[in-house]
């Protein structure tokens, strides 16, 4: 396992453009490549680099409109569509303009992944009711150790 962050202040492996393909190239092998990447036109470049870089597949969490066709991807998503697309429901990331509550993006964002050994497609659709641990916001948040909770029980199927 090895972290990018573009960022020199975050701790990471490597400090790589991701939006760059020359950047991949110094990148260790790897099966699986997971990305939480900008909303804006990074998105695309980035999600096209990790799909030629990643043996077996891409999970990636972005905006559900990521969908639509544009000119920068509509030919990458009709040649590589994910074979799923988990959308969730909008979670508060951040505060407003003035500070004083808790906001959301206008789209809902949605994990997308392309395992490239899949031979179809499917959606998912969850309600925050249906996701065990979910909340709103980070004054929410459950604890680093029921989330723990929560993914040793999903392990063992008791969840």
């Amino acid at each position: 396992m090895w972290t990018n962050d573009i960022d020199p202040h975050k701790p990471a492996d490597y400090q790589m453009d991701a939006t760059l393909s020359d950047s991949w190239d110094s990148l260790p092998e790897c099966d699986w490549i997971c990305t939480n990447p900008p909303y804006s036109e990074f998105a695309s470049p980035i999600i096209k680099n990790a799909y030629q870089k990643a043996r077996v597949g891409v999970a990636a969490f972005l905006l559900t409109s990521f969908l639509e066709p544009c000119d920068d991807r509509a030919d990458f998503l009709q040649q590589h569509p994910p074979s799923l697309v988990l959308i969730l429901p909008r979670f508060c990331f951040r505060k407003d303009k003035r500070g004083t509550r808790w906001a959301t993006d206008n789209i809902t964002i949605s994990c997308f992944v392309w395992d490239k050994r899949a031979t179809g497609q499917q959606i998912i659709i969850r309600p925050k009711s249906e996701i065990i641990g979910f909340y709103k916001n980070p004054e929410q948040a459950i604890s680093q150790e029921r989330a723990i909770e929560i993914v040793r029980a999903i392990a063992k199927g008791e969840l």
